[in-house]
């Protein structure tokens, strides 16, 4: 192989490298963090169907929304994800709406 392709061949590459650290690694954290929180919604939804099935009687919301909390407090430290108490409430809250709509 000759120098000119050779040099040819490592500015090929290197563009190559550049496209990937430039696109495809952010687009690959993007998927990741979508995946994450399709997680955390579906699970919030469980424990807020969950609760409203297991917790029966008028007036005991209070009490469904803190069985949620700690069903999703729990899951949230088993997968070691962070989350600040105002987005889990408002989650919860988001969850208990389009359950509502549903009926």
């Amino acid at each position: 192989m000759n120098d000119i392709t050779f040099d040819i061949l490592k500015v090929v590459i290197s563009i190559c490298a550049a496209l990937v650290t430039v696109y495809a690694i952010p687009y690959l954290k993007t998927l990741k963090e979508d995946r994450r929180y399709a997680q955390i919604l579906d699970m919030v939804d469980v424990a807020v169907r969950a609760a409203e099935q297991t917790i029966k009687g008028a007036g005991k919301g209070v009490e469904k929304k803190k069985e949620v909390e700690n069903i999703i407090y729990a899951w949230l430290m088993e997968k070691g994800i962070e989350i600040t108490p105002e987005q889990i409430n408002q989650l919860i809250e988001c969850a208990v709406y389009q359950m509502k709509q549903e009926q």
